[in-house]
């Protein structure tokens, strides 16, 4: 039945035009040509190629074409750029795909998936850390994770392995090849090519099973962990993407661990855990995980506080001094139009931590970096006239860059507010419109706009 509706949806043409319509139009990635250099469509184009896309799943793609970005480390991201054709192909597959991977789903797997976040799977950690007897922490990272997966990992899955047209497709979709900087044709036989629209999809599908995993060695182990019932686990496992984080309550159980998930990643998927990037911390000395600092503080009694990461206010930093340094010929109004969208950024990511500290450090930088952009500019002006030319006072803030037209934000203006995470057994095509329009639009005081709710799902009371 399930897969009669899937191949009913792939050859809907709503369905085409949806597709058709993300990577068009939605997508940012609409502006990134593939190997045949098709981009940014007009209507008319669009409309052909809707009339163009066939209803078989089974097809043959193109070679991806492969660009190299900088990493935070210094290193080189290679990610595979699909045609606009195939990427709609590929949204039209993950249609079909996606609703049976989230039925079965691990629980605490956030990473790239519908109405799931960084928020959710650092305020899960923030949970499993309340017990104070989870002190030890093994932090993973899987090297080359989307480079080197075994196709078998992905057309083995229950999901799929059934599916004889799903299988070739993705069989071919792995062989089509790449196309490098230096227009050289490789061959590709494992991996999916990261920057793919069903790539991150495929990654999650061949990375399922290491928390049933891990509960499975507990159980097995429990009289030496001390595990009473099958459900009350006292191993915490927490991924998102290609890193996780294991939580236990004694070394000895991570150094286990860490034997046991590094043997099952490489017979499952064929992918290694990093060297540089895998360790084993106790909770008190804190350890970063997606921008995050999470560690206990030990005072009148044991409490878990997450911050922002020294290395994520140190990129923040960076990027503020790389658009003062670079755009002294902007006015004012330009440059407070490039600053508040990184500004306010950052500050939403972190608004749910223990972040006014790091707010307040960030806006005395910024107030440096501004003023420094203001003497460049003004060499032969005194100080006093700088003050008065760039800064005004508003209410009781007597240093505030502002014109008439736009003002620059600060982040310790942010409210600090406490993330809700999702419900680890929920996902989005289980039918709970309720919650996930109520998680979508809520705050403390209630749904944010009503009538908007009341648009998508006319079930919510309006109370």
């Amino acid at each position: 039945m399930v897969r009669k509706l899937g191949r009913i949806l792939y050859k809907s043409e709503s369905w085409n035009l949806i597709c058709t319509r993300r990577i068009t139009q939605d997508n940012q990635g609409k502006k990134t040509a593939g190997v045949d250099g098709v981009k940014l469509l007009d209507p008319a184009q669009r409309m052909d190629l809707v009339v163009k896309l066939t209803p078989r799943i089974e097809r043959k793609w193109s070679p991806v074409r492969q660009v190299e970005i900088a990493k935070k480390n210094g290193k080189i991201r290679t990610l595979g750029i699909p045609t606009i054709k195939d990427r709609i192909y590929q949204a039209k597959l993950k249609g079909i795909i996606e609703p049976c991977y989230e039925e079965i789903a691990e629980p605490n797997t956030y990473g790239f998936r519908p109405m799931r976040s960084t928020k959710d799977a650092v305020e899960q950690i923030f949970l499993s850390l309340r017990r104070k007897q989870e002190t030890w922490v093994l932090e993973g990272d899987l090297k080359g994770f989307f480079d080197n997966i075994k196709t078998e990992a992905i057309t083995n899955h229950p999901i799929i392995k059934d599916d004889k047209e799903i299988v070739a497709t993705i069989n071919n979709l792995v062989k089509s090849g790449a196309v490098t900087v230096k227009q050289e044709m490789i061959k590709t036989d494992i991996g999916t090519p990261q920057g793919g629209v069903i790539s991150p999809l495929l990654a999650n599908i061949a990375f399922t099973g290491m928390e049933t995993m891990i509960n499975k060695w507990a159980w097995e182990n429990r009289a030496r962990i001390g595990q009473k019932q099958k459900r009350n686990c006292p191993v915490q496992v927490i991924v998102y993407a290609d890193d996780f984080v294991v939580i236990a309550k004694e070394r000895w159980i991570i150094e286990e661990l860490e034997s046991v998930i590094r043997q099952w990643c490489a017979e499952k998927m064929g992918v290694e855990l990093s060297k540089e990037k895998t360790h084993i911390t106790n909770v008190e000395d804190g350890f970063d995980f997606l921008g995050c600092n999470v560690r206990k503080y030990k005072s009148n009694s044991t409490k878990t506080l997450i911050k922002p990461s020294k290395a994520s206010m140190k990129s923040i930093k960076l990027k503020i001094k790389d658009i003062c340094q670079s755009n002294c010929n902007l006015s004012q109004d330009e440059l407070i139009k490039k600053l508040n969208p990184v500004i306010i950024g950052w500050a939403n990511y972190h608004k749910g931590n223990v972040a006014k500290e790091a707010f307040r450090a960030i806006d005395h930088y910024i107030f440096e970096r501004i003023w420094r952009w203001a003497i460049k500019r003004h060499s032969n002006k005194g100080n006093t006239w700088i003050k008065d030319k760039y800064w005004q006072i508003v209410g009781k803030s007597n240093w505030v860059f502002k014109t008439n037209k736009s003002c620059l934000q600060k982040m310790s203006n942010t409210k600090i507010v406490r993330h809700i995470k999702v419900k680890s057994e929920h996902h989005i095509f289980e039918g709970q419109e309720e919650y996930w329009v109520k998680r979508r639009f809520m705050n403390k005081s209630g749904i944010k706009s009503r009538k908007e709710a009341r648009l998508i799902y006319a079930k919510i009371p309006l109370q």
